[in-house]
């Protein structure tokens, strides 16, 4: 792959994977942790290996792994921040794993010019396929319902919680049965949120 070819490449796949991310900020206020993390961790690693196996069938492994590390540990871990520290953390190591598979998967395939843009090709179609999905991962899940554990903090799906208990007239949903156990104790210990009403 031409060294031009693959620095446009690049920077449509970097850009579209910002909008991405700068599209999924709107539901910022729903997101769940996990969820926040999932972005990080998609968008970061995703764009590594993407941009990392474009750079890499145009140049060396330095420059592969450098640029493809760079751009997705800062989309992971930028986007991830919405995932608050775990989010940083996971999208941001998710982003150095991607762009070093990228970079190693790009240096690998240059044997011929068919397996570069097969590979390049099979890529982007993978990039995409996770976008997507995770554009569709976190509208639907924006549409739930969610409550906030009152031990832990944590959003809880009031759908699918599997720990519940009645206080004072309202139902109190809890991520975990530890969070539920401590709860029960001392109720009136932790603050009842409008969520959990």
């Amino acid at each position: 792959m031409d060294l031009s070819i693959a620095i446009i490449l690049s920077v449509i796949i970097t850009a579209l994977s910002a909008g991405v991310g700068v599209y999924l900020l709107r539901y910022k206020a729903d997101m769940t942790e996990m969820n926040g993390t999932m972005v990080g961790m998609t968008l970061g690693m995703m764009t590594g290996i993407v941009v990392g196996t474009f750079i890499g069938a145009a140049t060396d492994m330095f420059w592969s792994t450098l640029v493809g590390v760079l751009l997705g540990l800062a989309l992971g871990s930028g986007f991830g921040s919405m995932g608050k520290l775990m989010g940083v953390l996971d999208g941001g190591m998710g982003g150095v794993m991607g762009g070093m598979m990228g970079a190693m998967l790009g240096v690998m395939v240059r044997i011929g010019d068919a397996q570069v843009w097969i590979t390049a090709t099979l890529m982007t179609a993978v990039w995409v396929f996770f976008h997507v999905g995770l554009i569709v991962l976190i509208r639907r899940s924006s549409q739930r319902q969610y409550a906030i554990d009152p031990v832990c903090e944590m959003k809880v799906d009031t759908a699918t919680a599997k720990w519940v208990s009645q206080y004072k007239g309202h139902t109190i949903h809890f991520c975990a049965p530890g969070c539920k156990r401590l709860f029960d104790k001392t109720p009136d210990s932790y603050p009842i949120t409008p969520m959990d009403a």
